[in-house]
């Protein structure tokens, strides 16, 4: 797996940035596709560098995490306030409902989990290795969905 510029969101040169709007219109209508609601919508800041949208399915209850500038989509569970951790789940039917309206993919916990050690990394620019090497993620996960400052 290579990782494309962009990938620690501390990358202006990436060439997207994920529209809050779009994003939160997409998950509104796959959350309607699989008798799910939307409950809430947090947008990325300095911290974290991605947009959240929580989805009440059932019993369960799935934060959707759009990275700030890759097309990159991964599934938590909910988050407590102020917890700077993201417990990645896989949601078979809420990935295929986002996939038929979207272009961003969506990550498997597999994916996530991948070591740093086991990817690609030559595409990120210095100021990307600098804060890999101040953060110090462990996986893929930890490296594309962050809370750095």
């Amino acid at each position: 797996m290579k990782l494309p510029p962009g990938t620690t969101g501390f990358n202006p040169r990436s060439g997207h940035q994920a529209d809050l709007g779009a994003f939160t219109a997409v998950c509104h209508h796959a959350a309607r596709a699989i008798d799910a609601t939307v409950t809430g919508v947090t947008p990325a800041g300095v911290t974290p560098n991605f947009h959240t949208v929580d989805i009440a399915h059932a019993q369960h209850h799935i934060a959707v995490l759009q990275h700030i500038a890759l097309p990159l989509i991964a599934f938590a569970s909910t988050r407590a306030g102020g917890d700077v951790t993201v417990t990645f789940v896989d949601h078979r039917d809420l990935a295929d409902a986002i996939t038929n309206l979207t272009d961003a993919q969506v990550l498997t916990v597999e994916q996530l989990r991948t070591p740093l050690s086991q990817v690609d990394l030559s595409a990120l620019d210095p100021s990307e290795h600098d804060q890999i090497n101040c953060w110090k993620p462990i996986t893929v996960g930890e490296l594309l969905f962050n809370f750095w400052d």
